[in-house]
């Protein structure tokens, strides 16, 4: 039996992975929690638009470049994914990992087309904004509720722009990644689930059924 893979986190499981995520990166400023948060309920901006805008070569292409240019590097402990914001919509997936497991690059870039469709919605966002700050300026006390009102003002916060991560926080996390629907992914690869990762306080509760 199947079950839905993205039902609602719990609060409790909401704040688990906030706190998890500063604890993991603490070269992470505001705009690099804001970029997390927004990818794990937006995902990507549509794919096909974006790829017609940049005249890029074909995403196949550019995936199998990155893969080359990360041959060379020790990947034995390498995430094949990890979750991204508090909503369970979307992940991000390492590519040479994905690789070096085998799985066909073509499905990647097919799941990678797929994914606008499971896009989140922008109240959920904002709730889980108001979340994130409480938990943020908690376990990084040199990050204030000012310094947040500041960032908002700035992005014109109520707009929600798609914003980068920043180059501090991208140097210290390089690897080549994409971002996918959760549900898209393990509906193909179910074997790479891993159920405590939302639900940590649940026992014998399965993603996969």
């Amino acid at each position: 039996m199947q079950i839905e893979r993205e039902s609602s986190l719990t609060y409790k499981e909401k704040l688990f992975l906030t706190t998890s995520f500063a604890e993991a990166h603490p070269e992470a400023e505001i705009q690099d929690f804001y970029k997390w948060l927004y990818f794990g309920e937006f995902g990507i901006e549509e794919f096909n638009n974006l790829m017609s805008a940049k005249k890029q070569m074909p995403e196949l292409h550019v995936i199998l470049a990155e893969i080359k240019k990360e041959a060379t590097l020790d990947l034995t402990n390498a995430k094949l994914w990890e979750p991204l914001g508090v909503s369970a919509k979307f992940i991000k997936v390492f590519v040479s990992p994905y690789y070096l497991k085998d799985c066909p690059i073509k499905r990647l870039v097919n799941l990678i087309e797929r994914s606008p469709a499971f896009r989140g919605a922008r109240m959920t966002f904002k709730l889980d904004w108001n979340m994130l700050k409480d938990v943020v300026t908690e376990v990084r006390p040199d990050l204030s509720r000012r310094d947040f009102i500041n960032f908002e003002e700035r992005i014109n916060f109520h707009q929600l722009p798609e914003l980068s991560f920043t180059e501090k926080f991208a140097a210290a996390n390089p690897l080549h990644y994409r971002v996918v629907s959760q549900k898209l992914f393990f509906d193909y690869f179910p074997e790479y689930a891993e159920d405590t990762i939302f639900h940590p306080f649940v026992e014998n509760q399965s993603l996969i059924g």
